[in-house]
């Protein structure tokens, strides 16, 4: 049975703290789920939507997190390829309108339209979190939640990046390592050459 209410780690204004607080669970609407979350990464975009770093402000008050990952406990009007019991995660993308070029060619995360999860609406720093049907990442069942959670967020990223560089397995590749440039005294990164995913 799913609780009236539950506990969400809120902030209020920019700069203060996080306090848990009770707050009503939300029923899912057309296109949504609800999700009861076992684990939520934290990621250093969640500092940034607390602290109000960046020029689009995020939401206030505001439940961070995007890197939810839970069991689906609920679904709203329209949903049909999602059921009850199924292990989903919150992504950073929380919806986009679907009908602009950059959703028409892969590039949702540039839509002018798109809600950011944990940032524009309520993110998984709950016991519960809704979210759109449509933009949620499936997993096996068996997982480690606490291994997974980081893979909607950090893994998504490497993963886009790969994909761009349309890599197959055997092919070589170069990757420049930026981060060397602390330990370099001369300021230089270092470039790795990649055979077959292993470094030559």
């Amino acid at each position: 049975m799913i609780p009236k209410k539950m506990k969400a780690a809120v902030i209020h204004g920019f700069g203060e703290p996080l306090h848990i607080e009770e707050m009503p669970v939300r029923e899912p609407g057309k296109n949504e789920i609800l999700i009861k979350v076992i684990a939520c990464g934290i990621c250093h975009t969640d500092l940034h939507a607390c602290q109000g770093d960046w020029p689009a402000k995020a939401k206030m008050p505001l439940v961070p997190g995007h890197k939810a990952i839970g069991y689906v406990v609920a679904l709203g009007k329209g949903v049909n390829k999602i059921r009850e019991g199924d292990i989903v995660g919150v992504p950073w993308l929380y919806s986009a309108c679907g009908c602009c070029d950059y959703c028409y060619t892969g590039w949702e995360t540039l839509c002018e339209t798109q809600q950011n999860g944990g940032y524009s609406v309520d993110g998984g720093f709950a016991e519960y979190v809704v979210a759109d049907a449509q933009y949620v990442a499936h997993f096996p069942s068996h997982i480690k939640f606490t291994e997974m959670a980081p893979i909607i967020c950090a893994g998504v990223t490497v993963y886009k990046g790969l994909k761009q560089t349309k890599a197959k397995p055997g092919n070589t590749q170069w990757h420049n390592d930026p981060g060397l440039h602390r330990r370099n005294p001369q300021g230089h990164g270092r470039s790795h050459l990649i055979r077959g995913g292993r470094q030559a």
